[in-house]
């Protein structure tokens, strides 16, 4: 039988090649399929790679899944293959010539393998980023000026996905080959163009069908909220969509909307404004120092995990966990976006990142309040230190939108010979050459910093190689020496004046990929130490109840050095007990409030999750349902944050007229 099996099988195989070959149509389809083909094993790759972020979905959420990426994938591959599609099927006699195949054959592999690159990359910059990657991307890289090296230094490091695009490269290549078009059989012309222009009409609307996401006429386009309607999680979204998709649907970012859950702005206001009023308060001559750590996760501090190991946890930053000693911390404090173009309009400005990079939305132009701007009005001199080349990330545009006046990069540090060799100078001396420069500045100044190596390709100086504690993430390593070059920092900064009558602020821009399971999770994700620190003062603890965010740092920080008046910021005061105890962030489509012990999540439409962190840290128990008064209260919050965003962002109030 086995052996009477095979030559049917060659031979049946032989038959529907000379089927797919002498018919055009069927070709395509067979070379459509290809591509379905390679979608899918992108899913299935991306998937496997994450499967920390995608654990617990059974068998129906997994067919929900991998179906409900059938109907993304239709979209991704009709606005990618239009041109071949439409040449594939246009009545011309010459479409079997060798020339003319070959001219499908360019833009067939072309827009098909740039759109496996993306859905490729995205298998491992997922676990940095917690969704799919859009069109933003080449907005925040596009200052970089070693952005090829960088590309490059990825491949290397992520050989195996770049293995694994060469694979499913060469797999459409060679089932593209496999099957070639025979001569058209001649018929009459009267026939053979009204059938060709039939196919043509039935083609055209299967592809607009295929591109909205349905046939219906109610039908809308898919966007990227509809994956959605295919998963439990709104976490599990970016497993149904793909990376071509949101990448196409993400070009022309829309404005916001405004919104109108609340029906007067009496209403509105009374729940939650983000109009502050500076408290009464004596001024404090005290200079401001800002220090944002890249990718410093919560889970690097041991002091702020006294719980993990048995109480054994060191963690990988000994001068920060000194430093958390005798200032003031907060077990509960968290970013209010994932990328670094997100962390300083939070931090400098009070504005979170709601569903897009504030710096990449349309409304970027607005007129806003900023922590440099309110603090120039009493007095300070403002300066911002980034050791990369100047501009990279926006950040140099960003800080003068917000009237910081003096920028400092790679270009004033000055020594090429200190340069990392990708990213920027290495966070020892550039930490060296911003404790110098706060020397000359007049008092009172604010100054905030961004440091560079604690960041992929994951390297320290070779002097230092093997000198810091090695966990399980090459991060942690890097991170251990941006501590230490804070320590030096501080070393020097403290032998100097200025030093006794400051007020530093420390935090991260975001979340790295989380190492620890304790962090797996939707409170992990965007865990980050906030920490402030004023020599000789009594500000020193551990909050245990409140929550605090990056938009918080603004407003507390006008509040402590005195400044008195009124300003637009999303945050709170965290030194102001009557302030509302929130934090706020969002992940795509999905909204997150933390609010009085407890966390909440609501996908767009409902409240998907509900955990009380004060019993369930680890969010194991979901309460959604359990307790309607305090979750139709939570979400009436969090609406009310949303819409004060959203119209405020579309009346351009993000500033107190005056």
């Amino acid at each position: 039988m086995r052996k009477g099996l095979k030559p049917l099988v060659e031979k049946t195989m032989r038959h529907l090649k000379r089927i797919i070959s002498s018919n055009q149509i069927a070709l395509l389809l067979y070379r459509i399929l290809i591509v379905y083909l390679l979608y899918f094993l992108c899913r299935v790759a991306f998937y496997v790679y994450n499967l920390d972020h995608f654990r617990g979905l059974g068998g129906k959420e997994l067919w929900d899944v991998f179906r409900g990426g059938l109907l993304f994938d239709s979209s991704a591959i009709v606005y990618t293959n239009l041109l071949f599609i439409f040449f594939s099927l246009i009545p011309l006699r010459l479409r079997s010539h060798r020339n003319y195949q070959r001219m499908l054959a360019v833009i067939y592999f072309v827009p098909n393998g740039l759109a496996l690159a993306a859905n490729c990359i995205d298998i491992p910059y997922y676990d940095f980023v917690l969704q799919r990657t859009t069109f933003d991307i080449f907005s925040e890289f596009r200052n970089e000026a070693h952005l090829a090296k960088l590309t490059f230094r990825i491949i290397l490091d992520y050989w195996v996905t770049a293995v694994f695009f060469a694979a499913l490269v060469a797999i459409m290549v060679w089932l593209y080959r496999r099957v070639k078009p025979a001569p058209e059989a001649r018929i009459r012309w009267q026939i053979y163009y009204s059938a060709s222009l039939l196919v043509f009409i039935v083609a055209i609307g299967l592809c607009i069908g295929g591109a909205r996401g349905g046939f219906r006429y109610s039908t809308r386009p898919i966007t990227m909220s509809n994956a959605g309607e295919f998963v439990s999680d709104p976490d599990q979204m970016a497993l149904v969509l793909n990376t071509p998709f949101t990448l196409i649907r993400s070009v022309s970012v829309p404005h916001y909307s405004r919104m109108s859950y609340f029906a007067s702005e009496t209403d509105l206001d009374n729940v939650y404004t983000p109009q502050q009023r500076g408290k009464t308060r004596t001024p404090r001559s005290l200079n401001v120092v800002i220090i944002i750590v890249e990718s410093l996760n919560r889970e690097f501090l041991g002091s702020l995990n006294r719980d993990l190991d048995g109480g054994h946890y060191a963690g990988y930053t000994p001068f920060l966990d000194s430093l958390v000693s005798v200032g003031k911390t907060w077990r509960w404090s968290v970013a209010n976006g994932r990328k670094s173009i997100e962390a300083l309009p939070s931090i400098l400005a009070g504005i979170p990142a709601v569903e897009m990079p504030f710096v990449l939305s349309p409304h970027y132009t607005n007129h806003l309040e900023s922590l440099p701007r309110l603090l120039q009005r009493i007095g300070y001199k403002t300066a911002f230190f980034h050791g990369a080349p100047n501009g990279s990330m926006g950040f140099k545009a960003f800080t003068r939108s917000i009237g910081i006046e003096n920028y400092y990069g790679a270009t004033e540090y000055g020594n090429p010979a200190d340069f990392d060799g990708l990213w920027g100078v290495w966070d020892e001396p550039f930490l060296q050459f911003f404790a110098h420069s706060l020397d000359s500045f007049p008092e009172p100044f604010m100054a905030a910093l961004f440091t560079v190596s604690s960041h992929h390709p994951f390297k320290v100086p070779h002097q230092y190689k093997d000198k810091f504690p090695k966990g399980d993430f090459p991060l942690q390593e890097c991170v251990g020496y941006t501590d230490f070059a804070l320590r030096k920092f501080f070393q020097t900064a403290s032998s100097n004046p200025w030093f006794a009558s400051t007020l530093f602020v420390i935090t991260a821009d975001h979340v790295s990929t989380n190492q620890r399971p304790e962090f797996k999770n939707d409170l992990g994700y965007f865990s980050v130490p906030i920490i402030f620190y004023q020599p000789g003062s009594d500000l020193t603890g551990l909050d245990t109840l409140t929550f605090a965010q990056q938009i918080d740092i603004m407003p507390t920080v006008l509040n402590y050095v005195g400044f008195e008046g009124d300003y637009i910021a999303f945050g709170k005061d965290l030194f102001d007990p009557q302030a509302p105890n929130f934090a706020f962030n969002n992940l795509g489509n999905s909204y997150r409030l933390y609010k009085d012990g407890h966390f909440l999540i609501y996908d767009g439409r409902q409240v998907s999750s509900l955990y009380d962190l004060r019993t369930d840290s680890r969010l194991t128990r979901n309460l959604a349902g359990q307790n309607p008064a305090l979750q139709s209260d939570m979400e009436r919050y969090l609406l009310a944050i949303l819409q004060q965003y959203k119209n405020r962002m579309v009346d351009d109030e993000l500033s107190v007229k005056r």
